[in-house]
């Protein structure tokens, strides 16, 4: 009977499913909510994840005119944070009944060095709402730097940059910092439009605009803020956003120079990149950032993706005893993209 197995990138926004077989054929994909037990709770990480995990299912039954699929197909399931035995067991109670199991959990570092490179060692960056450099070695993280949350760290991560940008707006309002163009972009982000019939600024104690950003910074968790970043790289010509991404590429350089400073000879050659402030806002947005993070890993070939997912299927394929090479991951790579445009 064919062999398979279901792998799973859980995120904090969304998670992604994939069914492979040992060859690393795609059988069927999906796609739910966030899955992260930290950010999203336990039950409800577990029912999305479940729900990714039948829909890659029912479009493997489906379209991949594949044989019944055995009972009991590992799942692999790449994730940032803790795992708890609560979170196991509500994992357990919604995937068993749909015949997957043992259900394996990895750290999101490794699917994400996974769907970059073949090779068992190497270096890995990913800077989205967080930020977190890993060391790889035999397929295993064996050091991290950073990964510490909003209130310790994450330097160069997207709530860092937009607790920078909601910053200098502040200063600008207040008359305290150098004007930016980022204001009239945050002041729309928040939903501040002008009252042509209300008194002028020179009547009010204070901007309405920064009444209006303070309400809206506090009304939600900190962490929240994050969404903002992407005002940044909308404005990357003006001074004052792109002394913050500067700074931002810098910090996320630091990750990497730290994650191997222990062995200064330490022969990896390639940086794989992941995370969306990363891969689709800094590398764009910054000409030099692609250049400085290579440099700060003493030339290792820069390789950026999409997530996940990919490195987890290949942890998947290797637990089936298939073999993953460049070759594999490239073509797990066209596969998934096409099935995402079906």
């Amino acid at each position: 009977m064919m062999k398979t197995t279901l792998a799973v990138d859980a995120g904090g926004t969304s998670s992604r499913a994939v069914l492979v077989d040992a060859s690393g054929r795609r059988l069927g994909s999906g796609r739910a909510g966030g899955g992260n037990p930290t950010s999203s709770g336990v039950d409800s990480a577990a029912t999305q994840i479940a729900l990714a995990a039948r829909a890659a299912l029912d479009q493997a039954r489906t379209t991949s005119s594949i044989p019944p699929l055995p009972s009991g197909s590992p799942v692999v399931i790449t994730q940032a944070g803790q795992v708890s035995d609560a979170y196991r067991r509500a994992l357990d109670a919604h995937l068993v009944p749909l015949g997957l199991g043992p259900v394996v959990i990895e750290p999101d570092l490794l699917g994400m060095y996974g769907s970059g490179s073949a090779s068992p060692d190497g270096v890995v960056l990913v800077a989205g709402t967080g930020s977190v450099a890993g060391r790889i070695r035999d397929r295993l993280v064996v050091r991290e730097v950073g990964g510490a949350g909003w209130l310790l760290g994450d330097g160069g991560s997207g709530f860092w940059i937009a607790r920078r940008v909601i910053r200098a707006v502040a200063a600008d309002l207040d008359g305290i910092g150098p004007r930016t163009g980022l204001t009239p972009l945050l002041s729309q982000a928040v939903g501040f439009t002008p009252d042509p019939s209300s008194p002028g600024d020179a009547d009010h104690r204070r901007s309405p605009v920064l009444d209006t950003l303070i309400r809206s910074v506090n009304d939600g968790p900190p962490i929240a803020i994050a969404r903002l970043a992407p005002l940044a790289f909308q404005a990357a010509d003006d001074d004052v956003a792109r002394s913050i991404l500067d700074a931002a590429v810098d910090r996320l350089a630091v990750l990497v120079e730290r994650v191997l400073a222990p062995d200064s000879d330490h022969g990896e050659s390639t940086l794989v990149v992941g995370g969306s402030v990363l891969v689709d806002g800094l590398l764009p947005s910054v000409p030099s950032a692609a250049e400085r993070l290579t440099s700060a890993a003493a030339g290792a070939r820069l390789v950026p993706v999409a997530d996940g997912l990919v490195g987890a299927a290949a942890l998947g394929i290797r637990m089936l005893g298939g073999d993953v090479d460049d070759a594999t991951l490239s073509r797990l790579r066209e596969d998934l993209a096409a099935g995402a445009t079906r």
